[in-house]
């Protein structure tokens, strides 16, 4: 799959496609399962939207880890990030953070699905702070599928 063209699919498909920046090579094929890939997509930005602030920017490039042909994929925004105390356990499942967001929609269960379909491409699913605020997830997969 054209990764470019699949991001593209997943935020048009939800109406984000004018909303979040996107930096993605157009020549950047990875063998990915893409409907599982459009969860992951989907998982992260709507997160960045929900609970994160504008702007909501996502970035992908080749990346080799451990020697393997990859991709990176990081979805930033410029909200209050996340807590500390949550950053080992964002992506457990039934996992909200605060009193706000136990109150709010959604189950606790759109990270660990996002986390599990990484894996099954034999991929990482990570969390930190932004360089100035907010919260940055950052996808690794193989460009080939590993199973």
């Amino acid at each position: 799959m054209v990764v470019a063209d699949t991001v593209a699919a997943a935020l048009g498909a939800r109406g984000w496609s004018d909303q979040v920046t996107v930096t993605v090579p157009d020549d950047l094929v990875a063998r990915v399962d893409p409907r599982r890939f459009d969860v992951i997509v989907a998982n992260l930005v709507g997160n960045a939207f929900r609970h994160g602030r504008p702007p909501v920017r996502l970035e992908a490039r080749r990346l080799r880890r451990d020697g393997v042909p990859g991709f990176q994929l990081s979805v930033a925004d410029a909200g209050p990030g996340v807590p500390d105390d949550l950053l080992p356990l964002i992506f457990d499942r039934f996992v909200k953070a605060g009193a706000a967001r136990s109150a709010s929609e959604g189950s606790g269960l759109g990270l660990a699905i996002a986390r599990e379909n990484a894996l099954l491409h034999g991929g990482t699913l990570e969390v930190s702070a932004g360089r100035e605020a907010g919260a940055v997830f950052t996808l690794w997969l193989p460009l080939e599928a590993t199973s």
